[in-house]
């Protein structure tokens, strides 16, 4: 039985499962980063950034299996046209990050035409980049069953069975892969990613609960790790009413050898937790104490929500707020830091990229912006529309266009009235 029949299994029983080294099933026993300690809870590598843990490649594959076809009617031929004329539409739409009408388009190509492996290959781009990676699979596998060689097929199986937590079927793919392309940059850093990962979880199992699968070292007290994935399923309930949202498909956890969790992740000495399309925890971090645990496990599951729901389009700083908010922060942290710093505080638009590359006290400074600037948005706007924000994104990525959709009010005007709010504060 797969992953996704063993969770659907435990689901079903209200009972978590451990699967070892070996494969052999054992009943279970009776970034976005988070800061190491005390500041604050650090978002990581977003899916946004396209980096290389998460990326998925964007290039308009071969359409090899549709070009060798020889039509055998007019309408055929037509039929042929209209399906490469669709899926030409549909990249565009990829390369604008509208995902889910570009997965329209490639389907209807994909009816119109159903020998060409190429418009299967673009729906499932877009099913993997809408966290459909069920869909993503079977659409993906049907592809390479047409033309094995069509090309990004084995690279997109790679990005999806790597975020799913397998590791090994994953580097099949991308070995396959750099066979058809030995020449791809970004695919050589994912193999030598998923290798350094594999790596670092030799000797792990795996607990399967209802909506996580937590990868351990083998020597890991099953108590604790039971404990976590209990507090997991604590946090998917809490956040998802805040959202809510409570998707189906499993989460990925990695909890690390607290002197392999820099290692493992590339993470500088600040950071306590990270999301990158999977959650990385330390393990002393989440077991020295239930409100610790229970702050640490909310930042990062917020962060895996956001990324869920907004298709990996959520400016960093939001995502961060929002994190910090669901884990419970004090308000008067975020102005504390700010009064101290005030000189340094930057417009909002410069906080939508990546915060690891920060030094610890411009780290501090950008996460206590972020969670003020997002207790100001929800103070606004409401919650509810907050979330109709990421919704958005999922469909149109631009945040500036999407933010006056959604609130009918400029993000450059959010972002100045608040800046001038945090100088008024001051005096």
């Amino acid at each position: 039985m797969g992953v996704a029949g063993l969770v659907a299994l435990a689901g079903g029983l209200g009972v978590a499962w451990v699967v070892g080294e070996s494969g052999r099933i054992e009943p279970g026993q009776p970034s976005h980063a988070s800061l190491a300690a005390g500041p604050p809870v650090a978002q990581g590598l977003p899916a946004s950034t396209g980096q290389a843990l998460v990326g998925v490649v964007e290039e308009q594959p071969s359409a090899r299996a549709g070009s060798e076809f020889k039509a055998r009617s007019p309408v055929e031929t037509d039929r042929r046209t209209a399906a490469m004329s669709r899926a030409e539409a549909g990249w565009r739409l990829v390369t604008e990050g509208q995902y889910h009408r570009a997965a329209k388009v490639f389907t209807e190509a994909a009816t119109l035409f159903p020998g060409d492996a190429s418009f299967l290959v673009g729906l499932g781009l877009c099913q993997h980049r809408l966290s459909r990676d069920d869909l993503a699979l079977a659409t993906l596998e049907q592809a390479i069953r047409l033309d094995s060689s069509v090309g990004q097929a084995h690279k997109l199986l790679g990005d999806v069975y790597y975020r799913r937590g397998e590791t090994q079927t994953a580097l099949r793919h991308y070995e396959t892969a750099r066979q058809q392309d030995p020449n791809d940059v970004t695919l050589q850093a994912r193999l030598v990613t998923a290798q350094r990962e594999l790596q670092a979880e030799a000797g792990f199992d795996r607990l399967y609960s209802s909506h996580f699968v937590v990868k351990f070292e083998s020597s890991t007290d099953r108590r604790r790790v039971h404990e976590v994935a209990h507090r997991l399923e604590m946090v998917y309930n809490k956040v998802g009413r805040t959202f809510s949202y409570f998707p189906g498909e499993p989460f990925t956890v990695i909890l690390h050898p607290d002197r392999q969790f820099q290692d493992a992740t590339l993470s500088p000495g600040w950071v306590g937790g990270l999301f990158d399309g999977k959650i990385h925890l330390p393990m002393q971090g989440i077991t020295r104490g239930q409100r610790a645990a229970h702050r640490i496990l909310s930042h990062e599951y917020t962060h895996a929500l956001v990324d869920r729901i907004s298709g990996g389009h959520a400016p960093v700083w939001l995502s961060e707020g929002l994190a910090l908010h669901l884990e419970g922060r004090a308000g008067a942290w975020g102005r504390e830091v700010l009064a101290r710093h005030a000189a340094e505080v930057a417009p909002l638009n410069s906080l939508h990229g990546d915060f690891l590359e920060l030094p610890p006290h411009r780290a501090t400074v950008a996460y206590a912006q972020s969670y003020q600037a997002t207790r100001a948005l929800i103070r606004r706007y409401g919650m509810d529309r907050v979330r109709k924000l990421l919704d958005a994104l999922s469909v149109t990525p631009d945040f500036s266009s999407t933010f006056e959709a959604v609130f009918q009010d400029r993000y450059s005007d959010f972002d100045a009235a608040w800046i001038a709010g945090q100088a008024q504060e001051r005096f």
